[in-house]
């Protein structure tokens, strides 16, 4: 097993002031398998994942309105200044005509219901949000039926420190809905954002933002429609509070249940504060390009930088904020150090790694700790470091001392270990959530130069919890092509049912505790498939039911690879492991046992390790090469027990089964002629002596 030193993050500690150094410890194939009637089909990293067909882009610069702009109601109460109106009561208002650089403001009651109505409207700004709501109760922007509408945020700058930061900007509840098209543009900041929640229905939408696409600091909500979001700098979907209201409604959740949504982002396809769920109550499809796979976003610029802060100088009561500045007078930005995962020190958790990115241009930084929610201005902190020149060969700060509110500290650097080095430096996952991420239903294809789904542990969440970092597949078919992991759960992976295809990816499937109890799994892993890591509980990996095929290519791979140990209860598995024998490649590896009770289990390639003792009948191959062809076991009777078709070739194969009955003669069948045969005279039968131990383990990472 691999031995390495942090579940997720590697920490190096190279002090550089002191000069002392600190060790934290902390052939692809396409086959065809069928078991009691079930016939399963894989093709993946033997060819590109089908795509799902992308929305048309909604734009049409022929239908935008050159009209003379008009602002009507029946009820409500408008009040005109030059080019902003600006709606004080309750009521429903129409849009029509273009307003060029004029703005749409709502400043109502708080009970005040209102809603915009466009039809065929074109509003822009340069010097504010082009639809500001200041106050009211809810606010809808409405689509007519068959309408084109566009909202452009002119602004150039930086956002820094703007509150309206939005092309559409709203503090309380924003609904969009209609069956007409709205095109949202700005290079300013969010495209839509709420400060409450956020919902979508029916809508064709389009946001190209630099800063998210979409954002309901308390939710986000899509229920149907067709909606095109890109971020060329950011998150396409984002939510930021997860406390829990005064109506006892816990925030932070992106929920979509309908429609189509493709998301080009260059960071994160969706993040949420706290729970990402996806279902389907109408036909509900996602699809997420996140950084290069996003052709319509650049890659977000600066550096990926940690902040490290040992469990025992970090307060649960505070936020961390670094101060990024130049020698001249001219002023400096602020960024929050947000919490990414926990480093450890051997077995124990010694350090929490906040992270942040140092934007470019920047050449000197200052820590400042502020009391949580508290915006820092320079005098605010309780305890604050005296200023420093960054240091760009290391990526990491640590935190040695707080003294009389001084930060000591010193730079170091972090070693992500085995994580692969293909995937961007900055987060660009296609779903990330604090808390924990449940699909229902609903097609999901992601192409991420990062994780494909990752789920936080550890996260201190303002609702006083603890974020579990678990990921549930209770249905739907998930696809995914991902630069490091296909899914990653800090915590629990859980698939009841559904269908995963991991067609490209570093680790297929990676949590402390991952756990098949039905559906489909198709993983491929150009490291592990799957890799049960350490964490909150002891590493473990449990089939129970379904079928999964589980492949990775030759070299330092393990098709299966737990930190703990491996239980198969029922099911159909079929592991694909390293194509050579022994040595450094393995098909079922572990540090604690391998243990079968029910089901199959076809394990080909390096044989690391055998089931225990208690676990079903074995038959082992050691040294037989298995080449491209059909395979079929059979019982004495011919029947077949499982069948499957190989294009690659492997070199040695154990099998487990409840099956296989003592006493009773068994056979491998290739191509239809004889290839193994046996009688299982004993609990394991067959050569497997002097097999080679392939593999080191696995690693976890953020």
């Amino acid at each position: 097993m691999k031995r390495l030193s942090a579940v997720l993050i590697i920490l190096t500690l190279l002090c550089v002031a002191c000069g002392k150094t600190a060790q934290t410890s902390t052939d692809t194939s396409t086959v065809t398998a069928s078991v009691t009637g079930v016939t399963a089909t894989s093709t993946a990293a033997a060819t590109a994942a089908p795509e799902t067909e992308a929305l048309s882009d909604p734009t049409d610069d022929s239908k935008v309105t050159a009209g003379d702009f008009s602002l009507t109601s029946d009820a409500g109460e408008i009040t005109p200044d030059g080019t902003v109106y600006t709606i004080t009561a309750a009521g429903d208002y129409t849009l029509s005509g273009a307003l060029p650089d004029g703005q749409i403001v709502v400043d109502a009651g708080e009970d005040d219901e209102i809603k915009l109505i466009f039809d065929n409207a074109s509003v822009s700004c340069g010097f504010g949000a082009p639809i500001l709501i200041k106050n009211a109760a809810e606010v809808t922007v409405k689509a007519e039926k068959d309408s084109y509408n566009t909202v452009t945020d002119l602004r150039a700058g930086s956002a820094d420190g703007v509150e309206e930061d939005a092309a559409i900007y709203s503090t309380c509840d924003l609904k969009l809905s209609g069956s007409g098209t709205l095109i949202v543009e700005t290079a300013f900041d969010n495209g839509v954002k709420s400060k409450d929640d956020l919902s979508v229905k029916n809508l064709t939408l389009k946001v190209t933002a630099a800063g998210n696409a979409l954002k309901g600091n308390d939710s986000v909500t899509v229920k149907s429609g067709n909606l095109i979001l890109i971020s060329t700098a950011s998150d396409g979907v984002k939510t930021e509070n997860s406390d829990v209201s005064s109506k006892g409604k816990q925030r932070g959740t992106v929920t979509i249940s309908g429609g189509q949504v493709d998301i080009y982002a260059a960071c994160d396809g969706i993040s949420a504060a706290y729970n990402v769920e996806i279902s389907e109550e109408e036909t509900c499809t996602v699809n997420i390009r996140t950084a290069s796979y996003a052709d319509s976003a650049n890659t977000a610029s600066g550096t990926e930088t940690y902040l490290i802060v040992p469990t025992s100088l970090y307060s649960e009561t505070a936020d961390y904020y670094a101060y990024l500045y130049n020698d001249d007078d001219t002023a400096g930005v602020w960024v929050q150090c947000a919490f990414e995962s926990m480093v450890y020190s051997g077995r124990t958790a010694a350090y929490y790694g906040l992270k942040f990115r140092v934007p470019d241009g920047y050449r000197n930084i200052l820590i400042h700790i502020v009391p949580k929610g508290t915006q820092p201005d320079g005098e605010n902190f309780s305890a604050a470091t005296t200023g420093e020149t960054l240091n760009t060969a290391m990526n990491g700060y640590l935190i040695t001392s707080i003294s009389g509110g001084v930060i000591s500290g010193d730079w170091v650097q972090l070693n992500t270990g085995n994580g692969n080095s293909n995937k961007t430096t900055f987060s660009s996952k296609g779903v990330k959530a604090e808390n924990e991420i449940i699909v229902d239903g609903g097609s999901i294809t992601i192409f991420a130069m990062d994780d494909g789904l990752h789920a936080n542990s550890g996260t201190s969440l303002e609702n006083g919890e603890t974020g579990v970092g678990n990921i549930t597949l209770n249905g739907g078919a998930v696809t995914v092509t991902a630069a490091d992991d296909g899914m990653h759960a800090d915590g629990s992976l859980t698939i009841n049912d559904g269908t995963v295809n991991v067609v490209e990816s570093h680790e297929g499937l990676e949590a402390n505790l991952i756990t098949q109890n039905g559906g489909t799994v198709y993983v491929y892993g150009d490291d592990d498939g799957l890799n049960a890591c350490k964490g909150a509980a002891t590493p473990m990996i449990t089939i129970n039911g379904g079928y999964a095929e589980i492949r990775t290519p030759s070299g330092d791979t393990d098709a299966i690879d737990s930190n703990g140990s491996f239980l198969m209860t029922g099911g159909t598995v079929l592991v694909l492991g390293g194509a050579q024998m022994g040595g450094m490649a393995g098909s079922v590896d572990t540090d604690g046992t391998v243990t079968v009770t029910g089901g199959t289990i076809v394990a080909l390639g390096g044989i690391c390790q055998l089931p225990q003792s208690g676990s079903v009948n074995t038959y082992v191959s050691n040294g037989t090469g298995f080449s491209a062809g059909e395979y079929r076991i059979t019982d004495a009777g011919g029947n077949t027990i499982f069948s499957f078709t190989l294009s690659g070739s492997y070199s040695s194969c154990w099998i487990a089964s409840d099956a296989f009955e003592l006493n009773s003669s068994y056979a491998v069948e290739k191509d239809g002629a004889a290839f193994l045969s046996w009688t299982q005279s004993s609990a394991t039968e067959g050569s497997s002596g002097n097999f080679g131990f392939g593999g080191f383990g696995g690693h976890g990472r953020r």
